[in-house]
């Protein structure tokens, strides 16, 4: 709340006539519908229920644009009664305001007394406050609190009874400042507003600082207007000092904040301050709109202390031969190729498994050669009786049945048991009943009167042959897929399983994602008949026209590099600035242009479009010294922590793991077609695959760090916030070509991390992102 005394009222004058010039300047004032009636709170009150001081409060308008006034007024009511007993003024506790900045509005107003629909007359108070909701969103204002006291009698000496009354609570719709029309220079003011500026000399040296000042007055939130931006050509800026004057003696909350900026003269000559666009949002009209100040004449004479701006220290930086080589990328086949080739990379492993499972059901082949059911165990005596050979028959079909099975002989002992096994696994009633009669005769001929054991034991054996054979085709065997994982880890075939599908997926992910992320060329636009051609192109590339002509004419290209160049030895370098940037635009995986855009922009002091330039040669080519070197000369934020480029060959690495990973399934594939193990080659195939994951996770790592999606440029030195918002508490600073990691984005504001691990927000406007087309939001 501003505190009015004999000093402010000086000002007051001065206020008004800005305020009159605001209003001339802007082309109208604020609409009188913004500007609530000192007494709207009372039109709103329709019964006071007959109590001796009551209490209400309301906002006007309750729906507002973020940065908007909202005025909330609270009335309290004294009737006759009540005003003549009071012996001291009530205790009013303010709603506790969560997301919105609260300033006093003038001095109460008193409305005399009258009727409420009750038998009471009141005189009503009304006091003001502006409120400014800083996010979007629902806001809920509390009820405010009015405590007071009233004698229980007339007596001096009686007792007070306390009483406690609550007004209305409010609801508050803050919404979002509208993205259409929004300019792109737009920082965050908000209000009806006219930007002014002064300098404190016309004349100067170079080499002394001028002050100038630029005054944003009108309508709004005086202490959150942003700083504006300023840029001259002839003289270094540095930003100065802010000052501030609020007034809320009206209904709207005005006043003036002032920015001072030191101005350093770098050449002599007569110059012009330039028209400043201070662009804000009109919220009685919804609209944006930019104010700009008028040019001011500068005369600068000669001085000695600063160096002219288009004197070189040092030699400029050579330009690097222009041989019209792009860098490839995989990702610029057809759609067609990499899918088919990321297709082959995990479809490499099949004719090994298949080899593989071939391998198991030959080996089970060999191997199934059943002994005769008749056949004597090594350690049975010699005993030829058909009693013997019945039991030795019975003991085999039991084995060959648990086997075949896949059960436990100790499960097959009793005839239920073999039944209910039987069943369990598939075979019909009538083979487990054919079962179940020829064990008990197998039964009776081994353990029975040996004069029927003799005919008996022979016939049997047939039978019990065709029986097994009938449970073989008709059992459903459970634990076959258990059998072949136990068989298949034994051979190590579980271990390749195991490596493969993360080396395919890793070799994918490099061949599929390595493209153009951090290689597209931005800057200015190439002119429409510029393609990425030249006469010993035989076609046309994309997006451009072509450069069909005479072998010995040049080129739209050739001529536009050649212009580049001859403005670089000339020593123009803004010049071959602009012409290397349209071409880099043309060819953005050309590396020479790149490289001496990137040259031309840091002799004509565009650090940005140097850092923008040299980042995007080192990501598409790693493992140039000449673009390391030349990255070196940038400042620290601009080449070190997240702006260091490793010097990885993502596209070899990326081939060798490719490679190694169908040699290694190759070896393995000869291994297990093989008519026996062989060792050596399985152990070479698996060396190559635990290389091959190596080299593959290293290609993996290299294009994520190469990759410059997320990153950002820094446009101009700018002040890093702890939330988004002009208000919020600062956490520091980034400087010009400083490379920030976005995270997310809100409002016009974008959090990013910095290369010392400093995370905040900053405006968006301010960040220029490395990737050309990658939206900042």
């Amino acid at each position: 709340m501003t505190v009015r005394n004999a000093s402010t009222r000086r000002v007051g004058g001065e206020l008004l006539l800005a305020w009159c010039a605001l209003v001339a300047g802007t082309g109208g004032a604020v609409p009188a519908r913004a500007q609530p009636s000192p007494t709207a709170i009372m039109q709103r009150i329709r019964s006071t229920g007959n109590r001796p001081i009551d209490f209400h409060a309301a906002a006007f308008p309750d729906s507002v644009y973020v940065g908007q006034q909202v005025t909330y007024q609270v009335a309290v009511l004294l009737s006759e009664q009540a005003r003549g007993r009071l012996r001291r003024n009530p205790e009013f506790l303010p709603p506790e305001l969560r997301g919105l900045l609260a300033y006093e509005l003038g001095t109460p107003t008193r409305v005399p007394s009258r009727g409420y629909g009750g038998a009471l007359s009141y005189e009503a108070h009304v006091f003001q406050r502006a409120l400014f909701g800083v996010t979007a969103g629902t806001i809920r204002v509390p009820s405010p609190q009015l405590t007071y006291s009233l004698p229980q009698s007339a007596s001096y000496f009686s007792r007070e009874e306390r009483f406690v009354v609550r007004a209305e609570s409010a609801q508050l719709v803050v919404k979002p400042l509208p993205v259409e029309g929004r300019p792109a220079d737009y920082t965050g003011a908000v209000g009806v507003l006219r930007a002014s500026t002064r300098l404190d000399a016309s004349t100067a040296r170079v080499g002394d600082p001028l002050v100038l000042t630029v005054r944003i007055a009108g309508t709004g939130n005086v202490r959150l207007f942003p700083r504006p931006s300023v840029e001259v050509s002839w003289a270094t800026v540095v930003a100065g000092n802010e000052r501030i004057q609020v007034d809320t003696s009206g209904s709207l909350v005005r006043g003036f904040k002032e920015f001072d900026f030191l101005l350093t003269p770098t050449r002599d000559g007569a110059t012009t301050l330039p028209v400043l666009r201070y662009p804000y949002f009109d919220p009685y009209r919804g609209a944006y709109a930019v104010s700009e100040t008028s040019p001011a004449d500068v005369r600068v004479a000669a001085g000695d202390l600063a160096g002219r701006a288009d004197e070189q220290p040092t030699a400029p930086l050579a330009l690097r031969p222009w041989r019209h080589r792009s860098i490839g990328a995989i990702s610029e086949l057809p759609q067609g190729i990499r899918s088919g080739a990321g297709a082959l990379l995990c479809l490499a492993p099949l004719p090994a498994l298949v080899a593989l499972v071939d391998r198991k059901r030959r080996k089970r082949t060999r191997g199934a050669v059943e002994p005769s059911l008749t056949t004597k165990r090594g350690d049975e005596p010699d005993d030829d009786s058909p009693g013997a050979r019945a039991r030795r028959a019975r003991r085999m079909a039991l084995a060959t049945l648990a086997a075949r099975l896949q059960a436990a002989p100790t499960d097959l002992v009793a005839r239920r048991d073999v039944e209910r096994v039987l069943r369990r696994r598939g075979v019909t009633r009538a083979t487990t009943a054919a079962v179940l009669t020829l064990l008990d005769e197998l039964a009776r001929a081994g353990f029975g009167p040996q004069s029927d054991a003799a005919g008996e034991s022979v016939s049997l054996e047939p039978r019990a042959r065709q029986l097994l054979d009938a449970v073989d085709r008709e059992a459903v065997m459970h634990g076959r897929t258990r059998l072949w994982r136990r068989h298949a880890s034994r051979t190590g075939a579980l271990s390749a399983l195991a490596m493969a599908w993360p080396i395919a997926w890793t070799i994918v992910g490099v061949f599929v994602p390595v493209s153009a992320r951090a290689q597209a060329a931005g800057g200015a636009l190439a002119p429409a008949s510029v393609a990425c051609t030249t006469n010993a192109d035989t076609g046309v590339a994309s997006g451009g026209q072509s450069s069909a002509g005479a072998r010995g004419t040049p080129s739209p290209l050739e001529l536009l590099v050649g212009e580049a160049t001859a403005a670089y030895a000339a020593r123009r370098y803004a010049s071959a600035s602009q012409r290397f940037a349209a071409a880099a635009t043309a060819c953005p995986r050309d590396i020479d242009l790149l490289v001496n855009w990137g040259t031309a922009a840091w002799a004509a002091n565009d650090t940005v479009s140097a850092v923008i330039a040299w980042q995007r040669a080192a990501r598409l080519d790693p493992l140039a010294v000449d673009v390391q070197e030349r990255m070196a000369v940038l400042p620290g934020g601009a080449r070190g922590g997240l702006a260091t480029v490793p010097m990885v060959p993502v596209l070899t690495l990326a081939v060798g793991a490719a490679a190694m990973w169908c040699a290694a399934w190759a070896l393995l594939f000869a291994s297990w077609r093989g008519p026996a193990r062989r060792g050596a080659m399985e152990s070479s195939a698996f060396t190559l695959l635990i290389a091959g994951l190596a080299v593959g996770a290293a290609a993996w790592w290299g294009a994520r760090a190469l990759d410059g999606s997320a990153l950002a440029v820094v446009r101009r030195p700018e002040t890093l916030r702890a939330a988004p918002g002009f208000e919020s508490t600062t956490v520091g600073g980034v400087a010009t070509g400083d490379v920030v990691r976005l995270r997310t984005a809100q409002e016009g504001w974008s959090r990013v991390t910095l290369a010392d691990g400093r995370d905040g927000w900053l405006p968006t406007s301010r960040l220029a992102p490395l990737v050309a087309g990658t939206p900042t939001r």
